[in-house]
C-alpha cells in the first residue's frame, strides 16, 4: 500500500472521531511508512481521556489494500482539574462541546 492512501482516525473514549492523517495523492512512498511520525489533535480537549482509546487505519488505494502497524502510543496532556468549572456556555449554544463534556463528566465523577 502506498503512504498516501492511508488515512488514520483517533476515536477518545467519548466518542470523538478525529482524522489525524489524510489521504495524500501525490505520496507515493511504498517503503518507508510513518517511522516515529507524530500526529496530533486538540479535537479533545476538555474531555475526560480515561477509557478506551480506538485507532482506525483505512487503505483506500487502488488493488489490494494491506498494511501493517508496528508501533503506536499515545501521549495526552491536560491539566488535573476541568479548567471549565465555572464556566457557563453560551446561551443559544445547544449542545455545545463545552456543555456536552461538562455533562458528561458530572455523570462520569465521583
Amino acid at each position: 500500500t502506498r503512504r498516501g492512501d492511508t488515512t488514520l482516525y483517533l476515536v477518545s473514549p467519548m466518542g470523538t472521531r478525529t482524522m489525524i492523517l489524510s489521504r495524500r495523492p501525490k505520496d507515493d512512498d511504498a517503503k518507508d511508512g510513518f517511522t516515529n511520525w507524530p500526529f496530533m489533535t486538540t479535537h479533545t480537549w476538555g474531555e475526560n481521556p480515561i477509557g478506551k482509546w480506538r485507532l482506525i487505519a483505512r487503505f483506500q488505494g487502488p488493488g489490494t489494500h494491506r498494511g501493517t502497524l508496528k508501533k503506536f502510543s499515545l501521549m495526552l496532556h491536560g491539566t488535573k482539574e476541568p479548567p471549565y468549572v465555572g464556566i457557563e456556555p453560551l446561551l443559544g449554544h445547544v449542545n455545545s462541546k463545552l456543555e456536552v463534556v461538562q455533562t458528561a463528566h458530572k455523570r462520569i465523577s465521583p
